[in-house]
């Protein structure tokens, strides 16, 4: 009964292990995402940053032209620095998962183990029983074969 109990628990613990490595990866595939995001937002900033440099050292541009490419980079800039930000919680939030996951793997294997040594402990107590009828029987059958040769 213990060992059904202890193999439910086992399989319970199993369970919360497979959430928590389905959390780890949907937090892994986010954080991937917005790292994505952050490296595009950074090759978008140095491409307009070198047309912006283009434009300055050829031809020139108009102080409006050249205060919207400076307001835009603003923008930009303000949008990598939220996207980092994001990105930051996101890797903090993959480490959680990731303890989580740790946490929960280790708790799986100790109750297996738990589990194979109480399983172990009652396959030798029963072998122990089964030996001490096998000898039991065996000095029932010698000492009736005794008692019968006129011993």
């Amino acid at each position: 009964m213990a060992n059904e109990s202890l193999q439910l628990l086992v399989e319970l613990t199993a369970k919360a292990r497979e959430a928590a490595a389905s959390a780890l990866a949907k937090s892994r595939s986010a954080e991937q995402q917005m790292a994505g995001q952050v490296r595009a937002l950074d090759g978008y900033q140095r491409e307009y940053r070198q047309t912006l440099q283009q434009e300055l050292s050829g031809a020139g541009m108009s102080p409006a032209t050249l205060a919207n490419f400076r307001g835009f980079l603003k923008s930009l800039e303000t949008a990598i620095e939220r996207a980092e930000a994001n990105l930051a919680r996101h890797r903090a939030q993959v480490e959680q998962h990731q303890e989580a996951w740790r946490q929960a793997w280790r708790k799986v294997n100790a109750l297996e183990t738990l589990l194979a040594r109480r399983q172990e402990q009652a396959r030798l107590l029963a072998g122990r029983a089964e030996q001490r009828r096998t000898d039991e029987l065996a000095g029932r059958t010698q000492r009736g074969a005794f008692s019968g040769a006129g011993f």
